[in-house]
């Protein structure tokens, strides 16, 4: 009996704090499947992914992975209403979403857990029999063509596919894959394609139930829960079809500038490399561990020598891309108006510290630290809303074996110091596209990319700057590896409430003078050595004229700068900080591990007293905070409207001019 044919994939590696259960099973159609029994949920989701994306579109419908995506939403043979699923969901206390990536298709769901039946009947049909009308196809068409409207003023999707559009144009990372009605309708309907055949050839070759991974979480136990799933997902057809395969490097030649007009007032310099797949390298992470070490922002940082020379704002590095035939590494800074006129001295110091890695060599230490954290994290780690937990949780079930499913993406097993240099053995000029993104190249370009008409330069930098990045004269003596992080927590002993206070389970006034209230309540049922602060500071003069609102932003932001250096390695341990301005004064607000936290808090609390407010950081961040004011009228349709929402609501409340 199909019963017998259920494999069990064994335990698996949870959380010591985690208070639900879990199963990994195969179904007799070879769909592999968690189950999560969670006795607390309310809410019960769902979340599955199919194993293709917009790599695998046709070079003559691109795009039609993503409007398949659109498509099953729009009925069933089983549930032929167009808004069926969605109607169900709303009407019971549910959402859902789906997206398609490079490799894979996610569709997820939640709703109240006593309505969870008849949710997942609908779901399941999406990948048994979808009915893909003929006027769902043409209509659904123009919801694609809006979703692709929306992103065309956005800098990211424009220099995402300016990035694509490099490539080489028989590699499928080469692809549109959003789509619009010219991809979708048009050159299809011109060339004497059928889209909607299209559509059913491909939900019939690369929907298979072996290539696909389902996660259900509910408060039903496991063994409900399996009964349900087998009755569901068992007729999802298994074609025993294999995940297509990619070409490794999308680019032909690199080493190449481009130099880009972006929509919003932004100065961006961004290095991307591509690099072998690192999918199956998740027990040792080298681009963590690279990432942890070039986006630094401690003292021997590439962004502290960089601010210093007053060229950047900020930093950040790592997996930009990942799938199963190549990756990218990337650095990205903020620049200033100065670093703009510096970008081949940005390009150096970078070049510099990847010098000093080599010399370096990978070091053990820097790996455990990593570990130790991860490992900590894994042990007190928060539970997220079931439909993003089983959306996280169903992403990585392609890559991990079924013991690793819930812990591959957090925990490092392993150092592999041969990993880490074969990563870093790709982070070399002649193997990089150096980006500068800024307003001050309008109307000096000579090319359009075709899908967002992004305008931009393309150039191959000279033989003599690869050189010269390539192997460093000399190594600036300030870059150097991070110091031994002191802020990791090693004491996990949880606090008793004082004797003083009567109910522990709410919250008390523990200490009240003219200036200063405290309030402090115990959360016994969260069972973490953790601690939550926020601190009001409250001043009439905040938010009294439009000057004094950007004063106390300023006053704001260059405390969390001042502090930036000496609490980054904090943050890195689960020790968190933010100062933030608002109508009523200044909200100071911490939360990490109780062991370590009060030494940071001492340090936010004496730099809030008394700042140095450095004249040179005032000036950078006063640029920054006018380019954000500035910006906002870049922002989304949706976002003008909320903000406008608020201004009518709330008084006083200032305009943006």
């Amino acid at each position: 009996s199909s019963k017998m044919a259920i494999i069990n994939n064994g335990p698996l590696d949870v959380s010591e704090q985690d208070d639900r259960t879990y199963r990994h099973i195969t179904l007799p159609n070879k769909l592999q499947v968690l189950l999560i029994h969670d006795p607390e949920t309310e809410k019960a989701s769902a979340a599955l992914d199919t194993r293709v994306g917009c790599m695998s579109d046709p070079a003559d419908t691109q795009g039609i992975a993503h409007f398949l995506e659109h498509m099953l939403f729009m009925g069933t043979e089983k549930y032929p209403d167009e808004n069926e699923y969605s109607k169900f969901l709303s009407a019971h206390g549910g959402a859902s979403n789906a997206y398609t990536d490079s490799e894979d298709t996610v569709y997820y769901f939640d709703v109240n857990q006593d309505h969870l039946t008849g949710a997942l009947d609908r779901f399941a049909q999406f990948f048994i029999k979808p009915l893909f009308t003929e006027s769902a196809t043409s209509r659904e068409m123009n919801a694609v063509d809006s979703e692709n409207a929306k992103n065309q003023q956005t800098d990211v999707w424009r220099f995402m596919q300016l990035k694509k559009s490099l490539a080489r144009p028989d590699h499928p990372f080469y692809n549109f894959g959003t789509g619009n009605l010219e991809t979708l309708r048009d050159l299809p309907t011109s060339a004497g394609v059928n889209l909607r055949e299209r559509l059913l050839e491909f939900h019939a070759k690369y929907y298979s139930a072996n290539q696909m991974r389902l996660v259900v979480l509910g408060k039903n136990p496991l063994d409900e829960l399996q009964q349900l799933v087998v009755d569901l997902f068992s007729d999802v057809p298994n074609k025993d079809y294999e995940a297509p395969r990619f070409e490794p490097n999308p680019y032909t030649s690199l080493g190449l500038q481009v130099q880009v007009v972006p929509v919003k007032d932004s100065r961006i310099l961004e290095i991307t490399w591509p690099t072998p797949s690192v999918e199956a390298l998740f027990d040792s992470k080298p681009m963590n561990y690279l990432s942890h070490l070039i986006g630094h922002e401690g003292e021997g940082s590439i962004l502290s020598l960089l601010k210093e020379k007053g060229w950047a704002n900020s930093l950040s590095a790592g997996n930009f891309s990942s799938g199963s035939a190549f990756a990218v590494f990337g650095c990205q800074v903020d620049c200033t108006e100065e670093g703009l006129s510096n970008t081949d001295g940005i390009v150096e110091i970078i070049y510099q510290y990847i010098a000093m890695l080599r010399k370096e060599g990978p070091k053990e230490w820097v790996h455990n630290e990593s570990r130790d954290i991860a490992a900590m994290n894994f042990r007190f780690k928060s539970k997220s809303k079931p439909i993003n937990y089983a959306v996280s949780c169903v992403t990585g079930m392609h890559n991990y074996p079924p013991q690793k499913t819930l812990s591959a993406s957090s925990l490092f097993y392993e150092f592999n110091p041969d990993a880490v240099t074969m990563v870093l053995d790709c982070l070399t000029p002649k193997n990089m596209l150096l980006m500068i993104a800024s307003r001050k190249f309008e109307g000096q370009t000579n090319k359009e990319e075709r899908w967002y008409k992004t305008a931009y330069n393309l150039d191959e930098i000279s033989a003599s700057s690869l050189e010269s990045w390539a192997n460093p004269a000399q190594i600036d003596s300030k870059l150097r590896l991070p110091d031994p992080n002191d802020f990791i927590a090693t004491d996990f002993t949880l606090t008793e409430p004082p004797k003083t206070i009567a109910d522990p389970q709410s919250p008390e006034l523990v200490f009240s003078d003219e200036v200063l209230d405290v309030w402090y309540q115990h959360f016994g049922r969260f069972d973490k050595p953790k601690t939550n602060m926020m601190v009001f500071i409250h001043s009439p003069v905040a938010y009294d004229s439009p000057e004094s609102m950007v004063l106390t932003n300023l006053y704001a932001q260059m405390c969390v700068e001042e502090l930036n250096e000496f609490a980054y390695a904090a943050d890195i341990a689960g020790c968190r900080f933010d100062i933030s301005a608002n109508r009523k004064g200044i909200e100071l607000a911490l939360f990490g591990y109780s062991h370590k936290l009060p030494i940071l808090l001492k340090q936010v609390a004496t730099t809030i007293s008394s700042p140095k407010l450095d004249e040179a950081m005032f000036e950078r961040l006063k640029d920054r905070l006018t380019k954000t004011y500035g910006n906002f009228a870049f922002n989304q349709p949706y976002q003008h409207a909320m903000f406008h929402e608020s201004l009518v609501l709330e008084t006083p409340r200032w305009n943006y001019p």
